[in-house]
């Protein structure tokens, strides 16, 4: 394989790998503070796509046709990351602390249950644009890169695509930041600790809970956002995502909040190498290597193991 085709999948690895980064460290955040599994990760992030979308689309380009198309972009995501961040702390707030018998089971079933609410939501309020789909707005075109040449041959790295990898990496180090250096932090790495001990200990364990579903919710939508720039816009955007960041999660561990992110860059990066040898095999390649390290470390690489005493 030469040099510049090594580089060329290596970007496009990486690209794909900081929106599965953050797609994965929403659910590990949840996962953390209520001790379940959001099943509904994509569906949030596929809903306020499709929103941000169609804002941009019937409302602000109509209501600021003078106003740069940058800007207009950052109104339309950071409407969708709003919205996310509402129906987070809704889905916490009325559904979960509101269920009869709130135990892990429950709260899968009812993230399960809003699967199914915003998938009919998308389909039945959007119905008039998925056939055919608008295209999401993109803050470069797709001609717009970085171009050079490596042993001969044109390497390019897209615009689009190096501010994606950009924004993600801010937006982790910046959560990342506020939970060692914050009191949220603090409260959120105590309740992930043990719930009743924090609450016992001063904490607010609701509120942390609410704004850590808050939180995970609007880093979808953006995740989503940026992911459906090269997608078709459907009620099923961000499914293959929500299953490979379950599946980065499992193979770093979802002891620490790093691991998964960790699991989250390797699989996208594996898989692309992988391709060359195996084609469209590659996926059940790294299902096979995520299935090795479970076998060998059933709490994955950065997991560890809990001794309790009876």
């Amino acid at each position: 394989m030469s040099l510049s085709l090594i580089l060329g999948t290596l970007f496009n690895a990486l690209y794909q790998a900081s929106l599965l980064a953050l797609v994965t460290f929403a659910i590990t955040l949840i996962f953390k503070t209520s001790y379940t599994t959001n099943f509904a990760q994509g569906s949030i992030g596929t809903f306020t796509s499709f929103f941000a979308t169609i804002f941009h689309l019937n409302v602000l380009t109509k209501l600021f046709p003078n106003m740069s198309s940058v800007m207009l972009i950052i109104l339309a995501m950071g409407s969708g990351f709003i919205i996310g961040f509402i129906l987070g702390i809704l889905i916490d707030i009325i559904l979960i602390r509101k269920s009869k018998f709130s135990n892990v089971l429950t709260k899968q079933m009812i993230t399960m249950g809003m699967v199914l609410v915003l998938t009919g939501v998308v389909a039945t309020v959007y119905k008039g644009y998925l056939t055919p789909p608008p295209s999401v707005p993109a803050f470069f075109d797709t001609e717009q890169a970085v171009r050079f040449m490596v042993d001969g041959r044109e390497v390019s790295f897209l615009y689009q695509r190096i501010l994606t990898i950009l924004l993600s990496v801010i937006i982790i180090f910046t959560i990342f930041a506020l939970l060692k250096f914050t009191k949220w932090g603090l409260g959120v790495r105590a309740t992930a600790s043990n719930e009743k001990v924090a609450s016992m200990m001063g904490v607010n364990t609701k509120f942390i809970t609410a704004m850590s579903w808050g939180i995970a919710a609007s880093i979808g939508s953006i995740a989503a956002f940026l992911y459906a720039v090269d997608q078709t816009l459907n009620t099923g955007l961000m499914v293959f995502m929500q299953v490979n960041g379950f599946l980065a999660g499992v193979m770093g561990g979802f002891a620490t909040f790093f691991g998964p992110v960790v699991g989250a860059i390797l699989i996208p990066v594996v898989n692309a190498f992988a391709q060359r040898y195996f084609g469209i095999w590659s996926m059940v390649f790294i299902y096979v290597l995520v299935l090795v390290v479970v076998l060998i470390r059933p709490t994955g690489l950065f997991g560890k193991k809990v001794a309790k005493k009876v």
